[in-house]
């Protein structure tokens, strides 16, 4: 099976949210006044605080939004404020009214990147249960696929996902999304369909087993698989969570905040295992209504050639007689408007018509009476024209019915044929039959 592959810039089934701008917008606004007040506090103290330095990229100067980076910073600027005003004898001293005022800013500044990230928090959720319900009104799997990793980096506030198949104890990268898109080009397209081996004690072997999600704050001290997490994806941090149809695990969902340096954390976790979960589940639906078509369809043509084959016996004009006894074929015609051939028209039947049409009688077609006989189909074919036109019928049809519905012998059993009942000529007896090498008649 082809992977697929959902990359940025094609066309997408599935928009960003309706609010995702402006909530981008008040992040760089939040991430602004951080560094303002880092700024800030800078001039009022003469230099950085120490506990500032670790926190840079949580700055607009880096590209980069950590949230918990940014509190902790804040915390830290406002706690530096107060130790310097601790040194200050009177409170009415040159700079200590500034310090204040920093300070009560910066604790404002704490509590409203609180509320953003409380706030954020509930919509990434929302977010991912409005992007699974859109991947449960797909109609095929393959289209699950395809989408679920772009739907997870979209809705759920990642920066890439890669969604993999198990099997055959080992993890198969499949299908990703990346918020950029040349990475797939670049790297991730000669990791598709690789047989990556569950190593003990790798977080992809952890979510194996334990049935949820593992987080690898550090990958370098994690027994992570080194070639594809590091070296071509240098991911720093990644969450990842199994894939369940019932007790089975059948595919993994990683995901990372990369290229933003964010390292992931508790939240992240817990927003991939409740896409993951509830992706299981989506797929185990669509994988039900996917057999049950498949049987739909494959019982629709078995009624419909049924079907076909009833109207082709009704055309023809055969009923089904149901006052016919067991063991004997009712005496008359199964066509009505047939004539039943008299003693006269079987007897005028050559001994290789006869044969032809004893066969004919027991259902053989042309290519197994040429078969039997050892004649050509063609001769066949010229045999079955006389014997029609000898009986006076239309097709072979109302001959084999025409004779079913006999009880006289006919005279060609004089020939070498016995007359065994309504059902029609038995096979020539071996003292009268001909050498089935002799040339055909």
């Amino acid at each position: 099976m082809t992977a697929p592959s959902s990359r940025r810039g094609t066309r997408t089934l599935f928009p960003a949210a309706a609010g995702e701008r402006g909530w981008r917008q008040r992040e760089g606004a939040l991430a602004a006044r951080v560094a303002a007040a880092r700024a800030a506090v800078h001039d009022a103290l003469g230099e950085p605080p120490a506990a500032d330095g670790a926190r840079a990229r949580a700055t607009p100067a880096s590209g980069a939004w950590d949230p918990t980076a940014a509190w902790t910073m804040v915390m830290a600027l406002a706690e530096a404020c107060v130790d310097r005003l601790r040194g200050y004898g009177d409170p009415d001293a040159a700079g200590a009214c500034r310090l204040c005022e920093l300070v009560v800013d910066l604790y404002e500044l704490g509590v409203e990147l609180c509320d953003h990230e409380v706030e954020s928090r509930a919509r990434r959720l929302a977010d991912c249960a409005a992007g699974l319900r859109r991947l449960r009104d797909l109609s095929s799997s393959t289209d699950l696929f395809a989408h679920a990793c772009q739907e997870l980096v979209g809705r759920g506030g990642f920066g890439r996902a890669v969604l993999s198949r198990v099997e055959n104890d080992t993890w198969r990268p499949w299908t990703a999304h990346f918020s950029d898109g040349y990475e797939f080009e670049s790297w991730f397209a000669g990791w598709v369909d690789q047989p990556i081996p569950f190593a003990a004690q790798a977080p992809e072997t952890l979510t194996l087993t334990g049935h949820g999600p593992a987080l690898v704050q550090d990958t370098e001290r994690a027994a992570v698989h080194r070639p594809i997490i590091i070296e071509s994806g240098r991911s720093t941090s990644y969450v990842v969570a199994p894939v369940l149809r019932g007790n089975e695990v059948v595919g993994l969902l990683h995901a990372d905040h990369f290229p933003s340096p964010r390292r992931v954390d508790d939240f992240d976790r817990e927003v991939l295992w409740s896409f993951a979960a509830s992706f299981g589940h989506v797929f185990e639906r669509l994988a039900l209504m996917e057999r049950l078509r498949a049987h739909r369809d494959l019982v629709r043509g078995i009624l419909s050639v049924t079907a076909h084959s009833m109207d082709e016996i009704c055309d023809a004009g055969i009923d089904i007689l149901p006052e016919a006894s067991v063991g004997a074929m009712a005496r008359h015609a199964l066509f009505p408007g047939a004539a039943v051939p008299g003693p006269r028209a079987l007897e005028e039947l050559t001994v290789r018509e006869a044969e032809v049409f004893e066969l004919m009688v027991a259902g053989a077609k042309n290519s197994a009476i040429a078969e039997t006989l050892i004649i050509t189909e063609e001769t066949v074919k010229s045999h079955v024209k006389h014997i029609l036109r000898k009986l006076g019928v239309a097709n072979r049809s109302q001959a084999i019915a025409a004779c079913l519905g006999t009880s006289q012998p006919p005279a060609a059993a004089g020939k070498g044929y016995a007359w065994t009942s309504a059902a029609g000529l038995a096979r020539p007896r071996p003292s009268e039959r001909r050498d089935a090498r002799q040339p055909p008649g």
